[in-house]
């Protein structure tokens, strides 16, 4: 559902990068991916941070898209349903 939010051009894809929890409780799951070409360059980055509140157990995600230089395409959050 969150890489609907994504701007990707035509023979982009998405590459894991590294993943890790974060709070007391460890309630979000923080996620970083590389945007790559078909040819194996990189034109970008995402981080998807999944936040579950500890009172009333509510998500929400957090999506931030970067290009190469560092500025922002996307930065996006919202309740899963």
């Amino acid at each position: 559902m969150w890489k609907e939010k994504l701007i990707l051009k035509e023979g982009e894809d998405l590459k894991h990068e590294s993943s890790k929890t974060s709070g007391f409780m460890q309630e979000e799951d923080i996620n970083t991916y590389s945007i790559i070409r078909a040819d194996g360059t990189k034109t970008g980055s995402v981080k998807v941070v999944d936040h579950t509140a500890v009172k009333g157990f509510k998500r929400t995600i957090w999506v931030v898209q970067t290009d190469s230089g560092g500025k922002e395409v996307v930065n996006v959050s919202f309740r899963p349903a």
